[in-house]
């Protein structure tokens, strides 16, 4: 089995390859998006003018948090299984699978870029 480290990796190149840019043309934010469990990490995530780019970031940085929006925690496994239908980002943000800190309109906004066909926030 592969290390926790490459995983997370693989789930932010999942992302990026995910980013649909049409959705995120009117859409200007910066994220801190953190993929929990061994080996994890965390990414800040600047999307503006229908661009995104994911910035690996030293755990705890303050500097990261000073730049982001919107803070976004998950378990390596439980992203896994929205990225493969298995559970929305919705259901698991309501469950509290996916955490969620500031603005939670910002955090709607990333369904359609990253999640296009899933059930939106409602």
């Amino acid at each position: 089995m592969e290390n926790a480290s490459v995983l997370a990796n693989e789930k932010i190149e999942a992302l990026q390859k995910r980013f649909n840019a049409d959705a995120a043309k009117n859409l200007s934010a910066t994220y801190l998006i953190t993929i929990k469990g061994e080996g994890g990490g965390s990414w800040l995530t600047k999307i503006s003018n229908g661009a995104c780019e994911f910035t690996a970031q030293e755990p705890g940085s303050e500097e990261a948090k000073a730049k982001a929006d919107c803070f976004i925690s998950i378990d390596a496994d439980d992203l896994e299984m929205i990225l493969a239908g298995r559970m929305t980002a919705m259901t698991a943000a309501m469950s509290g699978i996916l955490s969620i800190e500031g603005e939670l309109g910002l955090a709607m906004q990333l369904v359609p870029v990253f999640f296009e066909g899933q059930a939106p926030f409602i």
